[in-house]
Order: C-alpha cells, then structure tokens, then sequence
C-alpha cells in the first residue's frame, strides 16, 4: 500500500528491524517521555515493536517526506479468536509535522485496509489527558466503551472501538 497526503508519501513498512527501526526512533521523538530514553531502553522498544507484530496479521504505516524522513507512523494488527477485530496499538506525529491531516490519513488508511480484508470492528486506547487522540477517534466514529487503570503506567486509558462498514 503507497499513497499519498499532502507532500508526504504514505508507504506500509515490512515488520523487521530495519524498517521498524525508523518508526522506533520516531516514536522516541513523538514522546516527550521517550526522548532521552537510554540506548538500551530504545532497543528493548524496538524489539517489542517486531515481537509485537511478528506471527500476526499486522499493518505497519509510515508517512514520509519527500526527502524519505518518517515523520509519522500507525502500527495494528488482528486480533480476536476469528481476527475479526484490528487493535490499532501505536501511532504518532513528529511535532514539526501536525496539524496537517497526517493522523487521520494514516487512521482512514489503517481502517480502510481492515475493511478490503472483512475485519468487522477497530479497537483502540488512548490516554485521557491525550485530548488530541481523543477528539480525532471520536471524530472518525470511534465510542468509548470504558477504561482501564494499569499499575505499570500513569494515567487512565480510554477504550475505544469502531464498527466498520
């Protein structure tokens, strides 16, 4: 899948290091949290990112400049005992690239690709003091079905699913 928004090409990315160690390194831009994280730190996430999306029916997009930077990503893959439902685990955008539309190309991109393949419903979460997340989920026909409170991260997660048509 190639595509294209804006002055950004839209490619799929292959679940390998090589490829996912771009969307790793971006992630840790994205994130403020992430941002000074030590080098072990990084390749432990990155490690993660390919067990992640490895032995699964996944989706890993990227946007890129013309001059072949990522500047965003989204990652899924199917889950449920039938893989009728897609988990849309990671996304981001670069802080020099929002508010251009990127996250919701992407997004209509990821569902558009789970609808060609029968996929029935999108489930996401989002932190709640991620308003920005928020807002763009509920917009692109998202409901809340409720949240969760992990001890290993701050904060509430809002669960978030889609029906697709």
């Amino acid at each position: 899948m190639t595509g294209r928004h804006l002055e950004y090409i839209i490619r799929e990315l292959p679940a390998t290091h090589d490829a996912l160690r771009l969307v790793a390194a971006l992630h840790h831009e994205v994130l403020p949290s992430r941002l000074h994280a030590s080098e072990d730190s990084r390749a432990k996430f990155l490690d993660e990112l390919v067990d992640g999306l490895n032995g699964r029916e996944h989706l890993a997009l990227a946007a890129f400049t013309e001059e072949d930077q990522p500047v965003a990503y989204k990652l899924g893959y199917l889950t449920g005992n039938r893989h009728e439902r897609f988990y849309s685990w990671l996304g981001g955008v670069h802080p020099f690239h929002r508010r251009k539309g990127l996250a919701r190309a992407l997004l209509r991109a990821q569902h558009e690709w789970a609808r060609k393949r029968g996929i029935r419903t999108i489930e996401t979460q989002a932190r709640g003091d991620n308003a920005g997340m928020l807002i763009l989920n509920l917009q692109e026909g998202f409901q809340a079905l409720g949240s969760i409170y992990a001890v290993d991260q701050p904060g509430v997660r809002i669960i978030l699913r889609k029906p697709l048509q």
